[in-house]
């Protein structure tokens, strides 16, 4: 027994962040002394090396647990079930509840899986409510515990959550900071009984060693800006570069050699989506360990990089949700299709799933 997709939704922000807001902005480098280009200059550079010339950021009288509500509303809807046959709640996340009106300031308790049953007013008390904090990659993550609550029987339906609330977090002198956008995706699996149908294959890599901090939270940049605290969102990008395009291709191949499949079996690849570039390379990389020639894979790669930036833990969700929904050019889902959900980010941490349609 396993689990299959019946039902998704997702979420984007009204407000539309072009590269050009950031245009008037100071640049510092890591040693926290000044860029001295042009805040112009740098965007151009920014948006040639990652792709993104578009984010969307939540109003300031917006807070996370709205993104969710609804978002969720349109799963189970989709899914055609009623709340109250969801046996799991499964929020990934990496900032908890931001409030509204109230910058960077968010609450983690109550737990965020919590706050969402409320407001859905499920009032099944066996329906279990819990969050995972686990980087860009917590929908993956959680949508393998999803799995593994219906295949041993403990849940017939189960809502899993990838929600990310990054702007109230990006310090405005960090080019990295840039790359990052709010969303929101939701996925409802349900019970399965067909072997040749839904979740085939699992895999997870975590890391933690001299990675660790490779995305973290610290203090500004700008030296002026110390006394604003050190909740900044903070990245060693070619670092993070090195170890996705290294590692999440060793995972995927994990997860695919299971099921005793290659990248050629699969029809579209949801990949985390963090700069355009990697997207190409981890393809690459996938296809040499295979042993396979180095044929372009982007008829089979959706890239939702360029307007909506990275999503963090809402990239995959989200663009699954774009790309079923008819919203993704060029690419359509059909029955019986082989599908590869994979992501990678802070811990550090990679994991993919193989599904078919």
């Amino acid at each position: 027994m396993g689990s299959i997709i019946t039902g998704t939704g997702s979420v984007l922000p009204n407000r539309k962040i072009t590269n050009a807001y950031f245009s008037d902005f100071k640049f510092y480098k890591k040693d926290r002394t000044p860029i001295e280009k042009s805040g112009l200059d740098v965007i151009k550079k920014l948006e040639e090396i990652s792709g993104i010339k578009e984010r969307r950021f939540i109003g300031e009288d917006e807070q996370s647990a709205d993104l969710l509500f609804e978002t969720c509303s349109e799963a189970i809807r989709d899914a055609g079930i009623d709340k109250n046959e969801i046996d799991g709640i499964i929020v990934a996340h990496n900032s908890g509840n931001m409030l509204m009106n109230k910058g960077a300031t968010y609450h983690s308790v109550p737990n965020l899986a919590a706050v969402l049953k409320n407001k859905l007013e499920i009032d099944n008390y066996n329906c279990v409510a819990y969050d995972i904090l686990f980087g860009c990659p917590g929908w993956v993550q959680g949508s393998i515990q999803a799995n593994r609550l219906i295949a041993t029987g403990e849940a017939n339906h189960v809502l899993v959550v990838g929600l990310e609330v990054a702007s109230r977090l990006l310090d405005p002198h960090d080019l990295d900071s840039l790359l990052m956008g709010d969303g929101c995706g939701a996925t409802i699996f349900s019970k399965n009984d067909l072997k040749e149908k839904g979740i085939l294959a699992t895999a997870t890599f975590s890391h933690a060693q001299k990675d660790l901090y490779n995305i973290g939270l610290g203090p500004s940049l700008n030296p002026e800006a110390q006394d604003l605290g050190d909740n900044f969102f903070k990245m060693n990008g070619k670092e993070v570069y090195r170890y996705a395009t290294r590692w999440l291709p060793q995972v995927i191949k994990k997860a695919l050699d299971k099921v005793n499949i290659t990248p050629k079996d699969i029809d579209v690849f949801f990949f985390h989506q963090a700069n355009a570039k990697m997207l190409k390379v981890i393809a690459h990389n996938l296809m040499k360990l295979y042993g396979e020639e180095d044929e372009s894979y982007e008829f089979k790669i959706p890239s939702s990089i360029e307007f909506l930036g990275n999503t963090s833990v809402a990239t995959v969700p989200t663009l699954f949700d774009l790309v079923r929904k008819g919203k993704m050019k060029n690419f359509k889902l059909i029955k019986g299709q082989k599908y590869v959900f994979a992501s990678v980010g802070s811990g550090m941490h990679c994991n993919a799933i193989i599904y078919q349609n």
